[in-house]
């Protein structure tokens, strides 16, 4: 993306010409800036999309993601700022709207990005970011639940994204862990494990990368050079696989369920799992998971607000571990943002061992296995970002 600079000695010159002659773009940006750095202490992103005009009645109008309007009844130019750009969505964010006339800024503060933010200009830089190492399960050695059978063992793997730009590369990273984690850890079947991710097997991109650039998603998650990835994340593909699920599914089998991404809260409180250009409330979601009479299911959700899922789903079997309060966002960790905070401390505990190859031992009761709870209790001891992990079992030792 381009950088646009601004030059802060240009803003004596602005306030003292605005109310003679129209604002120019240049003077825009510098009005931006100076009130920005009036108004927020902490890191943002800050963008511009000039291809935005007023209507015929001179109202100038933004979509945000959900493709509400967001308008001013002025020409104006329109800039946007990401408050939290290492947050998952939804978080705080604010629209700018320069008054053409008079500079006056005109503020409107919501939690949704705009539609399409690939199309509009990034004025702030990009952080030089070093890429991180990812986890390397080529060494693992398989660690089964005492009893477990592969042929008993299902799971579903579902990354939205959200929409193109905000479909940051970090989540097809979770869901590559955890799929390699299922294979080469807990020796789970391929063909027991089904993926939803982004737009699915479509060539198009789709991925946002830390760069700034954008690509296609690897349908490929563990690295044996298969595509893994089956489906894309749909409310429509969500259906037919639980469908599936319940016509294969008894007592005898275990269901694992892992979700990441962003999340929001509905009108009403209730918490949301970002899928492809959709949503699903968690009542939606526990509807569909409702449909499998599995023996025991765990389910693992990295998205904001997650923990809101946890009065839709908790039930009898069910063990549930969310990287989040339902009131709180889930955070990328820094510093290279190659996975998300609770999802990667997650997966180290399972794996034994960090990307870096710190040997992690979350076997707390040193009973050979590491179970949901201990997998869980690791994550919540080293996540030292602002969430605030939650978990759920019934029966109170089923995660043990």
């Amino acid at each position: 993306m381009k950088a646009r600079y601004f030059s802060l000695l240009m803003i004596f010159s602005i306030f003292s010409t605005v109310s003679f002659a129209q604002v120019s773009i240049k003077q825009a940006d510098s009005i931006v800036q100076h009130y920005v750095e009036k108004e927020i202490s902490n890191y943002y992103w800050l963008y511009s999309n000039e291809n935005i005009t007023a209507d015929k009645n001179g109202v100038t109008i933004v979509f945000n993601s959900r493709k509400e309007p967001i308008s001013i009844n002025n020409s104006c130019f329109v800039y946007f700022i990401d408050e939290y750009p290492y947050a998952n969505w939804t978080h705080p964010c604010r629209y700018l709207f320069v008054n053409k006339d008079n500079g006056q800024v005109h503020e409107i503060k919501t939690k949704t990005p705009p539609d399409k933010l690939e199309t509009w200009e990034m004025i702030t830089s990009l952080p030089e970011i070093q890429e991180g190492l990812k986890f390397d399960f080529s060494k693992s050695i398989p660690n089964l639940r005492s009893g477990a059978n592969p042929q008993n063992c299902y799971a579903v793997i579902i990354s939205g994204g959200y929409d193109v730009s905000n479909n940051w590369e970090r989540y097809w990273n979770d869901c590559s862990a955890i799929y390699s984690a299922l294979i080469y850890v807990y020796g789970y079947l391929k063909n027991n494990i089904y993926v939803l991710v982004s737009d699915g097997t479509d060539p198009a991109i789709d991925r946002h990368l830390n760069n700034g650039s954008y690509d296609s998603s690897p349908l490929d998650l563990d690295g044996d050079g298969l595509p893994d990835i089956q489906y894309s994340a749909t409310k429509n593909n969500i259906t037919t696989v639980f469908n599936t699920l319940a016509n294969i599914l008894t007592s005898n089998d275990h269901l694992f369920i892992f979700t990441t991404d962003h999340g929001d809260l509905t009108y009403s409180g209730e918490a949301t799992l970002e899928l492809w250009y959709e949503t699903i409330t968690a009542s939606e979601f526990a509807t569909e998971v409702n449909k499998v009479n599995a023996g025991e299911i765990s389910i693992v959700m990295e998205q904001c607000f997650s923990g809101g899922f946890i009065p839709y789903l908790a039930k009898q079997g069910r063990v549930i571990a969310t990287a989040c309060s339902n009131s709180e966002y889930s955070w990328a960790m820094p510093p290279s943002y190659t996975y998300n905070t609770f999802v990667y401390h997650w997966t180290a505990a399972v794996a034994g061992y960090t990307p870096s190859g710190s040997i992690v031992n979350a076997d707390y009761n040193n009973d050979g296995y590491v179970s949901m709870k201990e997998a869980f209790d690791y994550a919540n001891i080293n996540d030292t970002e602002p969430e605030t992990p939650q978990y759920s079992s019934i029966k109170t030792h089923l995660g043990d």
